[in-house]
């Protein structure tokens, strides 16, 4: 039997952000004269358009806009470029140099994947792994649950509480299956390069120790569990692959790290695995399926109902080379973390444990050489943000307090230029820019 999927409704329209339920009102103007986004007392007007509603910016936003329009020349960062600035008080599009156009965002991909996960799941969720009999009394199932963090330690509970109920019932030898069934066979998503494997993420499956890299990690667990069996007085006689009825009896579980937990160190350290992995899961508990069609169906469906869009998107690592966000889509999606009604479902996306901060962790740490040159040293512990690396794109996108005190998201990515340390620095000191500290 097929075990049945949790399934949450579809129907509800997309959830509108604040600027779209302003522009959607006609109040857009009035809300920022009203102290929304600014005193009119400092409002600069800058949209001579009688048609549209009125943009209004403070003294410091024109200073960064200017900046940005000098620093984010052609000769730095090539042709393909894009990129955007916006207030997440009142969604206003501080600056755009090429904001609607598309390219590979790499592993800056994981902030939507981050998104999902936290909206479904919530951060407090815990997958949980377990041990069920077979359909016979010599026979057990451990089951995977789809969590990348499942950890030796957790497989070492499970087996001394499987070998103890075995002993018990006067049994010290068993059979024992390995069910990673929650995930299809692996396949390599649209975009991406077989090299990819195992360079740069492992197949995926179900069932994985402690995020061990290894071809078949389903097989891997079950060697692992059956020692940790014979260290606890049952041997197992056979190892292989079984699928654990849905009503079998449950010998044993373990719950694992938080979603939170989880989502954090994926940010912090930007790792695929675990980003696959929650991308998967999240298509399962929302009843979309389990296959890499299935998950970007559940992906693209999540954005709409925060209010955002992807242009394209057919993964959860950004490793996809067909993948394509632009500059303002990923700023937005920042700046949803900000939203009034999110404050507690994304509070990790507003915390040092969830983004990299400049110069100080993950991947945007000073030995990563990050945040290190004079022109981005005065914005150390002040960008809090993702990276995307590929061999020809480098993307970064975060948030930041603004010279006006205000929360400012952004978002820069360039393609068609390697990877190079320079070329990161270089949008190090875009997000300085943004400070107001540079």
């Amino acid at each position: 039997m097929t075990p049945s999927l949790t399934s949450s409704t579809r129907t509800s329209p997309p959830r509108r952000t604040r600027l779209t339920r302003l522009l959607a009102s006609g109040a857009l103007a009035s809300a920022v004269v009203s102290g929304l986004a600014l005193s009119p007392a400092h409002a600069v007007p800058i949209s001579p358009d009688p048609t549209r509603p009125t943009v209004v910016f403070r003294p410091a936003e024109h200073r960064l806009k200017a900046k940005l329009d000098v620093r984010a020349t052609t000769a730095r960062f090539g042709s393909s470029f894009t990129g955007a600035v916006v207030d997440a008080a009142s969604g206003r599009v501080v600056w755009s140099r090429n904001g609607t156009t598309a390219l590979m965002p790499a592993s800056t991909t994981k902030l939507v994947t981050a998104t999902d996960a936290l909206r479904v799941f919530g951060s407090s969720h815990r997958f949980v792994t377990s041990v069920k009999r077979g359909p016979w009394s010599d026979q057990v199932i451990l089951v995977g649950s789809g969590d990348p963090a499942f950890s030796s330690g957790q497989l070492a509970a499970l087996a001394r509480t499987t070998a103890a109920t075995l002993r018990s019932a006067g049994r010290t030898t068993v059979r024992l299956y390995a069910d990673d069934h929650l995930f299809p066979a692996p396949t390599l998503a649209t975009g991406w390069k077989s090299s990819y494997i195992p360079d740069d993420t492992t197949w995926l499956r179900a069932l994985v120790v402690d995020g061990r890299q290894n071809s078949d990690t389903t097989s891997d667990a079950a060697k692992l569990f059956a020692a940790q069996l014979k260290a606890n007085g049952v041997t197992a006689t056979k190892i292989g692959r079984g699928r654990a009825a849905v009503d079998a009896p449950v010998i044993a579980t373990s719950a694992g790290q938080t979603v939170g937990e989880i989502v954090g160190p994926m940010l912090l350290d930007s790792d695929n695995e675990d980003a696959e992995a929650l991308h998967r899961l999240v298509a399962i508990a929302t009843g979309y399926g389990n296959t890499w069609t299935a998950a970007r169906n559940a992906q693209a469906a999540l954005l709409g109902k925060e209010g955002l869009s992807a242009t394209a998107l057919y993964d959860g690592s950004g490793l996809s080379r067909s993948g394509r966000l632009s500059g303002l889509q990923l700023a937005r999606i920042v700046a949803n973390a900000f939203e009034p009604g999110n404050a507690t479902r994304f509070a990790l996306l507003r915390s040092d444990a969830g983004l990299p901060v400049s110069g100080r962790s993950g991947t945007l740490s000073s030995s990563m050489g990050r945040f290190t040159t004079a022109e981005s040293r005065c914005a150390v512990g002040r960008v809090h943000a993702k990276t995307g690396t590929l061999s020809d794109a480098v993307a970064l996108s975060g948030w930041t307090l603004g010279a006006d005190g205000q929360v400012k998201t952004f978002a820069f990515v360039v393609n068609g230029k390697g990877s190079t340390l320079a070329l990161k620095q270089g949008l190090d000191m875009l997000a300085a820019t943004v400070t107001g500290c540079y």
